[in-house]
């Protein structure tokens, strides 16, 4: 794997904090976690912006009343018709 460094600019209680906290040898390791946790919040994020009015009530009119009554139908269903 290739490795890029990193200028980042923490203000100084953030990295007093840091430098308290984490150990010198393990702060690549907590930042890069942490930037591919944040990272991943973003993906989410961003489809569920671009998903948003995907399921119209047009399209959908069973789900109206919204998704919970809708599943408890169709697990209700399911169970009888075994």
């Amino acid at each position: 794997m290739t490795w890029h460094q990193v200028n980042v600019a923490f203000p100084e209680p953030l990295y007093q904090k840091f430098i308290k906290l984490v150990p010198a040898g393990q702060r690549t390791k907590f930042l890069t976690e942490l930037a591919e946790a944040g990272l991943q919040q973003l993906k989410f994020r961003k489809a569920l912006q671009e998903s948003y009015g995907a399921w119209s009530h047009e399209d959908h009119p069973e789900l109206k009343s919204g998704t919970a009554p809708y599943l408890r139908k169709q697990r209700r269903d399911r169970k009888t018709s075994r």
